[in-house]
């Protein structure tokens, strides 16, 4: 193991590489690589792809482990894999291939594959509570995953009752998701009168403004927020084109583009960037602290 501080639970790539590449020396490469960014442990995480690529990933993770294990020296140590799709709903998709979205009533199935074939791996399944069979794959996997709400046009009713059945997380929580208005508080007002529920933020200052990076931070419980880098392989690269699964993004002055209005797809920032970002913003370091390191790792129930 290593003297890195951060846990990132939720990074696609960096340095050229992409977890949904299902490539064993790439997510080596990033292991090898994370703790120059001050990571010590993270969750590789998928693409929204087909079943089969989904599977491939997975033995990849595998085998990178293992191999890292053998080795020996310094690395980012392998947590679980986040699964980031295919359970969202296909209009808030983004960058995510829409075509590979699959309806949550298949969940439960495409979970005991990956089980029965990579026992212990999947830590985090992302899903949209407002999709059929939702609330109830929700109810029947929660002591064995941490669910978390992602890609969703949940309203703020339809994410109490994810939180009532069991999901105990949003992911990069205002992105991908309807906003918090104030006649229709949302997935953020649903967080905030649910206080167990853990909220994922990317704190780049660009997925997010830093005025509602404070206001998070002030409103959410300490204990609840999860920084996250949801980088994609341009991440410690220079700018140029990228792929991110099937699509071309264009990284340019630390930010990501995609498409004809220049959205956002992932980011290309770092666990450690994001610490000096917030501290630079006026969050508390502690605050910030707690969020990059004990939260990630008490949401996946785990001591290193």
């Amino acid at each position: 193991m290593n003297n890195a501080l951060f846990i990132d639970t939720h990074i696609h790539g960096a340095f050229g590489e992409d977890v949904s590449d299902a490539s064993a020396d790439g997510i080596v490469k990033m292991a090898r690589k994370l703790p120059g960014f001050g990571v010590g442990a993270f969750c590789p995480t998928t693409m929204t792809i087909s079943e089969d690529n989904i599977m491939r990933c997975f033995e990849a993770v595998c085998s990178a482990r293992d191999k890292l294990a053998d080795e020996g020296g310094e690395y980012a140590k392998i947590l679980g894999v986040h699964l980031e799709g295919p359970f969202m709903s296909p209009n808030k998709a983004g960058v995510q291939n829409r075509e590979y979205c699959i309806s949550p009533v298949s969940a439960g199935r495409i979970v005991d594959r990956i089980e029965k074939s990579f026992p212990g791996m999947l830590k985090i399944i992302d899903i949209a509570p407002e999709l059929e069979g939702a609330i109830e794959f929700i109810s029947e996997y929660k002591d064995r995953y941490v669910i978390s709400l992602a890609h969703t046009e949940a309203d703020y009713d339809t994410a109490c009752r994810a939180f009532e059945a069991g999901a105990s997380s949003v992911t990069h929580l205002l992105n991908a998701m309807n906003p918090c208005g104030k006649r229709d508080p949302g997935i953020l007002g649903a967080v905030f009168d649910n206080r167990n529920i853990y909220a994922e933020i990317i704190c780049d200052g660009i997925h997010i403004s830093p005025p509602v990076l404070r206001m998070l931070f002030a409103l959410l419980p300490q204990d609840r927020i999860i920084v996250v880098s949801d980088s994609m392989r341009g991440a410690g690269m220079p700018d140029g084109v990228y792929k991110l699964a099937d699509a071309d993004v264009t990284v340019r002055n630390g930010r990501t583009y995609y498409g004809p209005d220049g959205n956002l797809a992932g980011s290309v920032t770092n666990m450690g960037e994001e610490e000096k970002r917030l501290i630079s913003f006026g969050i508390d370091p502690s605050m910030v602290r707690h969020a990059c390191i004990e939260n990630p790792l008490s949401r996946l129930n785990i001591m290193l």
